[in-house]
């Protein structure tokens, strides 16, 4: 089953993590490897990516910088309106801050969000809950973080006094940097808690944004409306695909008999993979580059049995492969998840 974040993505919010990393002396290429993200096209808003390769970025500044650091902070106030395009004009645009909240998580296939949000009614306030159950574990952590301080970030954009929290919980173990979360968000933070959750007054709500423009507003939703269905209908012929190529690893069909299992040609089938933003082989290689990864996390099967089930001939290139997938080799991988 496909994970909920696993969706094409709006190659803008690498670029802001490149400007992160940047910051923190690393090159565009040591942030990009292991992905196949185009570094002369970071500026391209209309360029489009899979998730997992902004999940590479991620693994990528972590392994260099580690987790000590407050990274997936830093990352989330570099997130503006104006750095989601249509999207971010849209909520920029809506008459309240509840408009806002409702119309962006319509649309929040469109933003940056890996996290799913739930809006929650509690009398004289709203609860923010954030599920990040099907997140990858060792990049929790930083995707939560990013996603509330970019919503910390959007709303001090959207609004002409602070939003004030009432109350923030988090399943995850207090980070060194306490003071510096605890700061960003104006209140203390329970953390170790069963949930991850803010709340705040739903007094605010209701007033009027600084750049309220309700046509404009119309404008844009119905772009989001035609970018999300665009969106949809590719997801779909890559998901079907995923799961076709999912079904028998061992003996990985050829992009004609896939096509002919769909009852259209392999031009069509091509055609329509392009649209969606990626291509046959490299939806192989996501396959196998996730199988491989469950593989070697949650199983005791020799790196020689994963290739024969990935359907490669030789363990050496299965092996090759991991390498420039993970930029380690499988053995590493195994033994870095068994340690976290």
């Amino acid at each position: 089953m496909r994970a909920s974040w696993d969706y094409p993505r709006n190659i803008s919010s690498v670029r802001v993590l490149t400007e992160l990393a940047a910051d923190h002396g690393l090159d565009v290429a040591t942030c990009l490897a292991g992905t196949r993200i185009d570094a002369a096209r970071l500026n391209d808003h209309a360029v489009e990516i899979a998730a997992c390769d902004e999940l590479q970025v991620i693994r990528n500044l972590q392994q260099r910088l580690g987790t000590r650091l407050p990274l997936g902070l830093e990352a989330g106030l570099r997130y503006h309106p104006t750095t989601f395009g249509v999207w971010g004009f849209m909520i920029l645009s809506s008459p309240t801050l509840r408009s806002a909240m409702d119309i962006g998580l319509r649309y929040a296939r469109l933003a940056s969000f890996f996290c799913r949000l739930e809006l929650v009614d509690c009398g004289d306030e709203l609860e923010i809950l954030v599920d990040d159950a099907d997140l990858p574990e060792d990049l929790r952590d930083f995707l939560v973080e990013r996603d509330g301080a970019t919503m910390m970030n959007l709303a001090r954009d959207l609004l002409p006094q602070k939003v004030m929290l009432t109350r923030i919980d988090s399943r995850r173990a207090a980070p060194p940097y306490v003071q510096r979360a605890e700061s960003l968000f104006g209140q203390k933070i329970s953390f170790g808690q069963p949930a991850t959750r803010v709340r705040l007054r739903k007094v605010i709500l209701d007033n009027r944004l600084l750049q309220a423009d309700l046509p404009m507003r119309r404008l844009f939703e119905a772009e989001c409306e035609r970018l999300l269905l665009r969106h949809e209908t590719a997801g779909g012929i890559v998901g079907r695909v995923r799961d076709r190529l999912m079904k028998n690893p061992a003996q990985m069909p050829t992009m004609d008999t896939v096509a002919g299992e769909f009852r259209e040609t392999a031009r069509t089938l091509r055609r329509r993979l392009q649209a969606a933003g990626t291509d046959f082989e490299n939806l192989v290689e996501d396959v196998r580059r996730t199988l491989a990864e469950e593989l070697l996390r949650g199983s005791n099967l020799a790196v020689s049995e994963i290739a024969s089930r990935l359907g490669y001939s030789e363990p050496s290139t299965f092996i090759r492969a991991f390498k420039r997938w993970r930029s380690t080799s499988p053995q590493r991988y195994r033994r870095g998840a068994d340690v976290h």
